[in-house]
């Protein structure tokens, strides 16, 4: 039987990598150095978020862009000393889901918010590279997530029209991007409890990359 789809496009941070808790942890670093207390609901908010709408976001909440501005620099600090000298984690299953779709020949590709440099780290330096040759990166499309701009590139360049595309996120954001470039989605949520909403408008929610393998199989 024919698969209902042509390929598959991949978030990365909070989807592939287990990125996310890192960066939390960088900002609480910074935030501890420069005497601002980092709450778990600014945290939770900027999943899935751009670099630009992080920095939008922290200035609004602490009402000072001077001092978000001290708190990003020190986030970034840390952040690129564990992604050049620590193991970058990887989501569980996910080797095994993109070994399998390159053992079947389908079509893959990342879209992330990430800017370009820092995604070309994560992805060289935890090995997952070497199965995309094509990836959009956040400050290569017009508009970032939930925007569908990062999607569109995405199937754009693999040749595959966004509705024969199945999306992989973990977050609301990446989740409202898929569905508005057409795709169908199946949600992997990492910090945060997706709504009825999201499980509205997910194709599946999925406890892991391992049972969202089980599910592609069957489609």
């Amino acid at each position: 039987m024919p698969r209902s789809f042509d390929a598959l496009l991949f978030d990365m941070d909070g989807l592939m990598l287990d990125t996310e808790r890192l960066s939390n942890e960088t900002w609480r670093r910074a935030g501890a150095e420069l005497g601002i207390e980092i709450r778990e609901d600014m945290l939770q908010a900027m999943v899935g978020m751009s670099f630009q709408g992080c920095m939008r976001y922290v200035a609004e909440y602490l009402g000072d862009e001077e001092a978000a501005d001290r708190l990003q620099k020190g986030s970034d600090k840390h952040y690129q000393h564990i992604l050049r000298h620590e193991p970058i984690p990887l989501k569980a299953g996910i080797l095994e889901l993109l070994r399998w779709a390159e053992q079947n020949g389908i079509p893959r590709a990342v879209a992330t918010s990430t800017q370009r440099l820092k995604a070309d780290l994560k992805l060289g330096r935890s090995g997952l590279g070497a199965f995309f040759e094509i990836t959009v990166a956040g400050d290569e499309v017009p508009r970032t997530k939930p925007a569908p701009d990062a999607y569109h590139a995405a199937a754009g360049r693999l040749g595959v029209a966004p509705q024969r595309c199945l999306v992989l996120e973990d977050s609301r954001m990446g989740l409202q991007a898929g569905v508005a470039a057409g795709a169908r989605v199946i949600l992997v949520p990492d910090l945060l409890t997706p709504s009825e909403d999201d499980r509205a408008a997910a194709l599946a929610v999925c406890s892991d990359l391992h049972q969202a393998l089980a599910l592609i199989r069957t489609l």
